[in-house]
């Protein structure tokens, strides 16, 4: 049987969301497997080609936890976001905030209570929800400015993210097809568990080889 529990993450090292909890939870896990969105082909850097990318400025929450887990136990580690793309969104999200106070609210409400409750919010129903109505208010703005560059960077980003999930489970599903095992976990950003979650249903339907998909809140 495949067990796969999902992790979400918020990539940030902010007040409980560190990689000393996230590292507790891999451990209560016990995984044969981690499924991690990332991908080591994405960077020159020798760090990253040897494996040490912890230890890089700006490593994410998830990085430091894994590659210190891995330092102490012979598992396996699988980067699987694997798709090829050089564009990063970093003004759209910005202008949203800008014109819309709610949007800017909630982000703080996530930052905040991220940083108070750790990874059991950031795996909640509550924080599925406020990240909903994010997205909603996503569309709402860029629909009511109707700025043909924000339109384009908001399309582009849509798909990208979209492909991305894509490919993440497609190289799970792939790997699962070759090699059996038990239990592993798949940590991602919270941002992708909609469309993750719903791909996911999908995949059951379609798929053969039955995976068994929990996330670490349902537990």
């Amino acid at each position: 049987m495949y067990n796969i529990t999902i992790i979400f993450s918020m990539h940030l090292d902010i007040g409980k969301c560190n990689s000393e909890e996230l590292y507790n939870i891999i451990e209560k896990e016990n995984p044969e497997i981690i499924f991690e969105e990332f991908d080591i082909s994405r960077t020159e850097d020798d760090y990253y080609k040897n494996g040490l990318y912890k230890y890089q400025k700006g490593s994410t929450v998830e990085t430091k936890a894994i590659m210190n887990y891995l330092e102490r136990n012979k598992i396996l580690h699988i980067p699987v976001d694997t798709y090829d793309f050089n564009y990063f969104e970093r003004t759209m999200y910005k202008r949203i905030s800008e014109v819309n106070s709610e949007y800017s609210n909630l982000f703080n409400n996530l930052l905040l209570l991220s940083c108070d409750y750790g990874f059991m919010y950031i795996n909640s129903m509550e924080c599925s929800d406020l990240l909903k109505r994010m997205n909603i208010i996503e569309e709402e703005t860029i629909k009511k400015l109707n700025e043909e560059k924000l339109n384009e960077e908001f399309n582009k980003w849509q798909l990208i993210m979209d492909n991305r999930d894509n490919e993440m489970l497609i190289n799970i599903y792939d790997y699962s097809k070759n090699h059996n095992y038990n239990k592993a976990i798949f940590i991602v950003g919270a941002e992708h568990r909609k469309s993750i979650l719903g791909k996911i249903k999908a995949y059951d339907v379609k798929e053969k080889i039955k995976i068994n998909w929990k996330v670490l809140a349902d537990k």
